[in-house]
C-alpha cells in the first residue's frame, strides 16, 4: 500500500559477534561493522538481503567508524590514530590507506563531516582536530579546536559558517565555542544536567538549538546566552539529528519520532541591549531608517533594508534621562529631551554621534519638555521642516535655527503629552496634540507675514483618556485606556479661526487586549495598525478594528512597528530586532490588495563607519548652551555646557556594548549636578577687590584650582567685542574650545600663561608664573637680546660646570652661601639652554644634592622649575626633567598627580619615564590602584 513502511526481516549467520559500530557506504550499497575482535565484518546491504562478503583485517580495535561519500572513503577512529580506508572497485573489500597519529594520543570517539569547507573533524575526547582531503584516501591535519581547561570527552559538534563559530558539546553538559578563523577559545556554558547529544546553530533567527539525554530539547539567545525555551521530548533520548533547519527526528530506547520547530520571525539587528522603542522615520522620497533606543541609553538608526547599522549615538551620561526624541531630516540633527526644559541636538551626519549644542526652550527650567516632533513641510524662506515640542505647561513650541519661525502657544491647560506630525513632505505643516486635559488639537503652522504662527483647527474632547495617538492623511488614531481604538475624520470639520469640538466618527472599537497596550504602530498605506500588549502578545487589525492576524508564540514580545509601508513587522525580544515578512503575517486579501499597490522599495543605505572623535576620550565634552527667547524670537548664547562622558563603546563584531569605565569621577577634574559655564550677566561684583568674581553653578576644578571660568577665558581669546565664530547652526566643534582652553591638546598640565587674570596655586610644587606673557615677536626679540648678553659668560660658566661634573665632590667643601648661589645660578640657566647643556645642568645639580645637605628652600625651588620643565615643549627636555627629580631624591607618592599626568604626554620616552617612576616612587602598579590614591582627599591636602 502506498505510504506505508514494509518490514522485512533477512537470516543472518548465527557467528557474527556482537555489533559494536556500523555504517552504511551509500552508493556501495555495503554495510560495514566492527564486533570486537579486531576486524570489519562486510555485508550487502538490504537491496541484496545483507549477504556476507567477508572480514578485513584492521589489527587494532575500532571506536567508531564514519563513511565520508564525497571523498569516498571510510574512516576509522581508535586510540591515538585515525585510518582511512579506500573501497575497491568491486566493492566487495577494503584497502587500508593511512594512519594518521595524533600528537598527544587521544582517543578518538566519534567523527562530523560538518567541518568549514568540507573538511573533517574528529573528536578526541575533550578537543576537536580538523582534517582536509588530500586525495587518494589521505588526511592532513589543520588545526583543532581546544577547551581552555581539561573536560570531559566531547559528543557532539556544529559549524555555522555565516556566524564564524564553531560549537562543540561534551559529556558533562557543556557547550563549548570557538572561533572558527582563528580556533581560539571563546566561552562555554552549563546547556543540560547529562550529556549533549545535537548542538545545532539557527543564524536566521541568532539562536542555538541543544539536546540533552535527559529528553530536553532548548533554544538559546546567542547574543546574551539566555534560555529562550524547550521542549521535553523524553527521558531516554539516544539521538537527536537536524534533517532541515525547522525538522529534526529522535530516538530513545523504543520510540521515534519527528518534530517540526517552526519560526515565522528572522534577525533582524542585534542590539546588545534591550529596545524600548523602536519608530519608522521617513527621511526623504522612498529613503526611511528605523530609529531604535535601548536601556543602554544609545540611539541607534538602522537601515529597513538590511537592518545595518547606520548610525549611532555616543552613551553620555545625560542620555540616561532621555524622555523623547526627535530627528530633523532636513538638517540630519537628532533632537534628545533630557528632562528639564533643555534639548540636546546631536549631529547625525557621523557615526558615532557628536554632541551640538543645548538649548534652553524655556527660562523657566521646570517647564519640562515631554515630546517632540518632526514636520517636513514647504512653508517657504528656507523652512524646510519644523521641529515641535511639548512642555509641561501645555505650551507647543518650535525649535529653528530661523528667528521667523521661533514661536510657542498655549494650546492646553495642562502637560503636553504626545505630538504627532504626517509622515513625508506635506502641502501644509499639520501637528496633532495630546494633553492632560483629555483633549486633541489640530494645529497648522502658517507663515504669515514673515511669521510662523501656530493656527489652531479642530479640537476633539475625548471621554477616555488616551495612551497612543497619532496623525494620518484626512484622520486621527488613537488607542484609549480601555484599549480600544479610535478613529476620528477631520475633513468633515469646517475649518475656522475657533476650534470647534469634534463629535465625528468618535466610536471606539471592542477591547484589543486583555492587558495594557505598550507598542502601537500604523501601516497608512494598507490601513493596518499594529498593537503590542504588556503581557507579549502583537496582534494587527484594521482600521474597522476588525482583528487580520495574532502571533501565536510562546516568546514575549517587546516594542514594535512596521518596517516599511508592505507591512513587515518588527519586533523586539531578547535584546534584539527580528523581522516577519508581510507574507507570513497578512491575509490573503490584504496580500493582493499589496500587489496592486506597487510600493517602491525603500533605499538601501550605506552605514556610516564608526569613527569616534579623538574628544570622546576626555571625560568633559563641551557644547555650546543656548536659551531661546520665543517672545521675541531670539537665541543666545549663555556658555558652555560640560557634558560627563565616562562610558565607550566596545564592538562584539558587530554589536555595540556600552562599557563603563572605572573611573566614577575623575580626581583631577569634577563636575557639580549641574555644570555649564555661564555668560556676563551671570558675573557679580566684590566691591572689596573690585573686579568681577565669578559665581557658577558649578565649576572646573584642577587639584588646587578655584574659580577658573573656561567661557570667560575663551572670550578673551578671541578679542573683546567680536563674536564667536558660529557656524549657520550654531555649532561650536570641541576642537575650537578645547584649543583655546588647552593649546598643547591635553587637559593635564595647562599653559599657565592662558590664564594670567587668575589667582591660583596649583600646587606647591608648582610655581605659580607672576610674569605677563609677551607677544610672540616681542618674547623673541628679548629672548635674543638675553642670550646675546650673556652668550659668552654663559659658555664660560657651563664649561667649568663641565669640569665640575668629572671631579669629585666630596673632596671639596663649599659653604652653604656658595651652595645656595650655585643652585640659584644653575635653575636660572636651565630656562633658555640647548639639551646638553641642560643634561649638564642636571648633573651637577644631582651631585649637589647628593654631596650636600640642600636647604628646605632650595629644594622646593629645584623640584618646582624641574616641575615646570615637565610640560616644555621639547620633550628631550621633559624627559631630562622627570629624570632630574628622580637623581635630586625628591619624588614621593606626593607626586601621583604629576606622574600620573605624564603617562598621557605625547611622546613616547616621556610616557615610559614617567611610568617607571610611577611604578618605582609610589608602588602604584595598576590604573585601579592610581585611581585609588587619587580619589583619596588625603592625598590632594598633603600636596598644598
Amino acid at each position: 500500500m502506498g505510504g506505508m513502511i514494509e518490514k522485512m526481516k533477512f537470516p543472518v549467520m548465527d557467528q557474527v559477534p556482537p555489533i559494536e559500530a556500523m555504517v552504511h557506504t551509500g552508493s556501495h550499497h555495503m554495510l560495514i561493522a566492527y564486533c570486537g575482535d579486531t576486524r570489519l565484518w562486510l555485508f550487502e546491504d538490504h537491496q541484496q538481503a545483507f549477504i556476507f562478503l567477508g572480514t578485513v583485517p584492521c589489527r587494532f580495535s575500532v571506536s567508531c567508524l564514519c563513511y565520508d561519500s564525497e571523498a569516498e572513503i571510510l574512516l576509522s577512529g581508535t586510540l591515538g590514530a585515525v585510518v582511512t580506508w579506500l573501497i575497491l572497485p568491486n566493492s566487495r573489500s577494503l584497502q587500508m590507506a593511512q594512519t594518521v597519529l595524533l600528537s598527544d594520543h587521544e582517543f578518538v570517539q566519534g567523527f562530523s563531516l560538518n567541518g568549514p569547507q568540507g573538511s573533517l573533524l574528529a573528536l578526541c575526547e575533550d578537543k576537536v582536530r580538523v582534517f582536509t582531503h588530500q586525495g587518494q584516501g589521505q588526511l592532513k591535519e589543520r588545526k583543532k579546536f581546544t577547551p581552555t581547561a581539561n573536560g570531559s570527552f566531547i559528543t557532539c559538534s556544529f559549524t555555522c559558517v555565516s556566524q564564524g563559530y564553531f560549537y562543540a558539546g561534551n559529556k558533562d553538559g557543556e557547550i563549548h565555542a570557538w572561533s572558527l578563523d582563528q580556533g581560539n577559545f571563546l566561552h562555554s556554558f552549563q546547556a543540560h544536567s547529562s550529556s549533549v547529544i545535537c548542538v545545532y546553530s539557527r543564524p536566521e533567527t541568532y539562536t542555538l538549538l541543544t539536546a540533552g539525554r535527559e529528553g530536553i530539547v532548548k533554544e538559546w539567545n546567542l547574543a546574551f546566552g539566555n534560555l529562550l525555551r524547550q521542549l521535553n521530548i523524553d527521558k531516554d533520548l539516544q539521538q537527536l539529528q537536524f534533517i532541515d533547519d525547522t525538522t529534526f527526528f529522535c530516538q530513545t530506547t523504543h520510540t521515534f519520532s519527528l518534530h517540526h520547530l517552526p519560526y515565522f520571525y528572522s534577525l533582524f539587528n542585534v542590539c546588545g541591549s534591550a529596545p524600548e522603542q523602536v519608530q519608522r522615520v521617513c527621511c526623504g522620497h522612498n529613503w526611511t531608517r528605523i530609529l531604535c533606543a535601548t536601556k543602554d541609553g544609545l540611539l541607534r538608526f538602522l537601515s529597513p533594508v538590511t537592518g545595518d547599522l547606520l548610525v549611532i549615538t555616543w552613551p553620555l551620561l545625560v542620555m540616561d534621562r532621555a524622555v523623547a526624541w526627535a530627528y530633523d531630516t532636513d538638517k540630519e540633527e537628532l533632537f534628545v529631551a533630557t528632562g528639564g526644559s533643555e534639548v540636546l541636538v546631536f549631529d547625525a551626519t557621523r557615526s558615532p554621534c557628536t554632541a551640538k549644542y543645548l538649548v534652553c526652550t524655556s527660562v523657566n527650567y521646570g517647564d519640562r519638555v515631554r515630546c517632540l516632533a518632526y514636520g517636513q513641510s514647504h512653508l517657504g524662506m528656507g523652512l524646510a521642516g519644523l521641529m515641535f515640542c511639548g512642555h509641561d505647561s501645555g505650551i507647543v513650541r518650535i525649535l529653528s535655527h530661523y528667528s521667523c519661525a521661533r514661536t510657542e502657544k498655549t494650546v492646553h491647560s495642562g502637560a503636553v503629552l504626545a505630538l504627532s506630525t504626517l509622515e513625508g513632505r506635506q502641502e501644509i505643516s499639520l501637528l496633532c496634540s495630546y494633553g492632560m486635559d483629555d483633549t486633541i488639537y489640530l494645529t497648522e503652522a502658517v507663515l504669515q507675514k514673515n511669521k510662523v504662527i501656530l493656527q489652531p483647527i479642530n479640537k476633539i474632547l475625548c471621554a477616555c483618556p488616551l495612551t497612543h495617538v497619532i496623525l494620518l492623511p484626512g484622520s486621527v488614531g488613537a488607542i484609549t485606556e480601555n484599549c480600544c481604538w479610535h478613529l476620528w475624520y477631520y475633513q468633515d470639520f469646517p475649518k475656522s479661526s475657533e476650534a470647534k469640538q469634534g463629535s465625528v466618527g468618535d466610536k471606539g472599537t471592542k477591547c484589543l487586549h486583555q492587558c495594557d497596550i505598550t507598542s502601537f504602530d500604523v501601516c497608512s498605506s494598507l490601513k493596518l495598525f499594529v498593537t503590542g500588549g504588556i503581557d507579549g502578545s502583537v496582534r494587527i487589525w484594521d482600521f474597522h478594528g476588525r482583528l487580520l492576524t495574532e502571533l501565536d508564540s510562546a516568546l514575549h514580545f517587546g516594542p514594535l512597528c512596521f518596517a516599511n509601508n508592505r507591512g513587515d513587522l518588527l519586533l523586539t525580544f531578547n535584546q534584539s530586532l527580528y523581522l516577519v515578512s508581510c507574507l507570513k503575517l497578512l491575509p490573503p486579501a490584504q496580500l493582493i490588495h499589496l500587489a496592486i499597490l506597487s510600493n517602491v522599495d525603500d533605499i538601501q543605505e550605506v552605514p556610516k563607519p564608526f569613527l569616534p572623535s579623538f574628544f570622546f576620550s576626555f571625560e568633559n565634552i563641551f557644547v555650546p548652551r543656548f536659551v531661546v527667547y520665543l517672545g521675541q524670537g531670539l537665541k543666545k548664547l549663555q556658555g558652555l555646557e560640560v557634558l560627563v562622558n565616562k562610558r565607550v563603546i566596545a564592538f562584539d563584531n558587530t554589536v555595540p556594548h556600552v562599557v563603563e569605565e572605572e573611573r566614577h569621577m575623575s580626581a583631577v577634574i569634577q563636575m557639580g549636578p549641574k555644570s555649564h559655564f555661564l555668560e556676563d550677566k551671570d558675573v557679580t561684583f566684590d566691591p572689596k577687590q573690585n573686579r568681577p568674581r565669578h559665581i557658577v553653578p558649578a565649576q572646573l576644578q584642577l587639584a588646587g584650582w578655584d574659580g577658573l571660568n573656561p567661557y570667560h577665558i575663551l572670550c578673551r581669546f578671541f578679542g573683546k567685542g567680536q563674536q564667536w565664530p558660529f557656524a549657520p547652526d550654531g555649532y561650536i566643534p570641541n576642537s575650537v574650545i578645547r584649543a583655546r582652553l588647552w593649546p598643547e591638546g591635553t587637559p593635564i598640565f595647562l599653559r599657565y600663561d592662558l590664564y594670567r587674570d587668575t589667582n591660583w596655586d596649583m600646587t606647591k610644587l608648582i610655581r605659580h608664573q607672576t610674569l605677563s606673557p609677551m607677544p610672540l615677536p616681542e618674547e623673541n626679540i628679548s629672548m635674543k637680546r638675553e642670550r646675546d648678553k650673556s652668550k659668552k659668560w654663559k659658555r664660560n660658566f657651563c664649561d667649568v660646570l663641565e669640569s665640575l661634573k668629572n671631579q669629585n665632590w666630596t673632596e671639596r667643601k663649599f659653604d652653604e652661601g656658595i651652595i645656595n648661589s650655585l643652585i640659584e645660578t644653575i635653575l636660572s640657566l636651565t630656562i633658555y639652554c640647548s639639551v646638553d647643556q641642560y643634561k649638564t645642568y642636571i648633573s651637577v645639580l644631582a651631585q649637589i644634592f647628593a654631596t650636600y645637605q640642600v636647604s628646605p628652600r632650595y629644594c622646593s625651588e629645584a623640584s618646582c622649575r624641574l616641575m615646570e620643565d615637565t610640560v616644555h615643549p621639547n620633550p628631550c627636555i621633559r624627559e631630562l626633567a622627570w629624570e632630574g627629580l628622580e637623581r635630586l631624591g625628591v619624588l614621593s607618592h606626593l607626586f601621583a598627580i604629576p606622574l600620573a599626568m605624564g603617562l598621557v604626554d605625547s611622546d613616547e620616552r616621556v610616557r615610559a619615564k614617567a611610568l617607571y617612576l610611577l611604578i618605582r616612587v609610589t608602588g602604584i602598579q595598576t590604573k585601579t590602584m592610581l585611581v585609588s590614591l587619587l580619589k583619596k582627599q588625603d592625598t590632594l591636602e598633603e600636596m598644598q
